[in-house]
């Protein structure tokens, strides 16, 4: 399937859908003049609303790479992608092992859905899928994933002083061959997207995004990887959206569920969130720190079962 061509800053963007494997740049474009009328809309309320594609920039040179739809993006939220562009490490730079990393940002695409274009040879299997098709692994390598991710985390926070707004399994996305992706080498991508709804503090507020939103998001991630499976998205209406999330926070809080070791990791994330909106708010940059380190030092240490 594929989308007619578009225009975006002196480009041309064809848009593919849902390629799983990399093709050579005369079957993209084989691809596209084979099928130049619409066909089908771009998966934007889909499970990963993502999907591969290919560019020409001014002087013929054809690329492809990932589009990940959203909503039309705001106008200042230019600035924060910028800040996100030039400073969350990419493949092209010198990354420290415990930092976050993500795709190369080649440009947004603004038009209805709106797309953020990232530079990616191939289409990349996301946490949220791994959960679903990839065996459980063990409990070592499941609380190694859980380091990884929640020390990504604690990255954005930390060394980029930058929040992502709307973490979930989907955010994190892995390569590899076939079924087998590198868990341990994940990039952090959804940095346009809107939030999910489960995902998302008790408290949450569009028109106020607070930095310790991605704590309670982050949890909810980690409980998703101790378990090795996603949650849930299907709720009536927001009362039953409510009671999934404190349910899911006193299920894993209980050291029933997957001992107490593990327990103590999500109390301690969980108890953290439990201080008033006032105090949370004001924390500096070194007590986020401490959090942060307090928390992955637990997870590094707490067995998973």
């Amino acid at each position: 399937m594929g989308f007619p061509t578009q225009t975006l800053t002196g480009r041309t963007i064809y848009i593919g859908e849902h390629i799983r494997e990399p093709l050579h740049i005369s079957h993209l474009v084989s691809l596209v003049v084979e099928m130049p009328v619409l066909l089908s809309k771009p998966n934007v309320e889909g499970r990963s609303g993502r999907s591969m594609g290919l560019w020409t920039q001014k002087d013929g040179d054809t690329t492809t790479g990932l589009l990940e739809w959203t909503t039309p993006v705001p106008k200042d939220f230019s600035v924060y992608i910028s800040q996100v562009a030039e400073r969350i490490p990419t493949d092209d730079d010198v990354n420290r092992p415990e930092e976050a990393r993500t795709l190369k940002i080649d440009s947004i695409f603004s038009g209805s859905p709106a797309a953020l274009v990232y530079q990616c040879p191939q289409q990349p299997m996301d946490l949220h899928e791994i959960l679903r098709s990839i065996e459980k692994p063990s409990g070592k390598d499941r609380r190694a994933l859980g380091g990884i991710i929640a020390t990504q985390v604690r990255s954005i926070h930390v060394h980029f002083q930058l929040q992502h707004t709307a973490l979930r399994t989907e955010s994190f996305v892995f390569f590899g061959n076939g079924n087998k992706p590198d868990l341990m080498k994940p990039y952090v991508l959804d940095w346009t997207r809107p939030s999910s709804p489960v995902h998302q503090h008790p408290e949450y507020r569009a028109d106020r995004l607070l930095w310790y939103y991605d704590v309670w998001s982050l949890m909810i991630v980690l409980s998703e990887i101790a378990e090795w499976k996603p949650l849930s998205r299907a709720f009536r209406n927001e009362d039953e959206l409510l009671k999934m999330k404190l349910q899911r926070k006193q299920m894993v809080t209980n050291p029933d569920w997957k001992g107490p070791e593990t327990a103590a990791l999500f109390q301690k994330g969980f108890g953290f969130l439990d201080k008033d909106r006032h105090t949370l708010e004001q924390l500096g940059r070194w007590e986020i720190k401490r959090f942060f380190d307090e928390l992955c030092s637990l997870l590094a240490a707490a067995p998973r079962n």
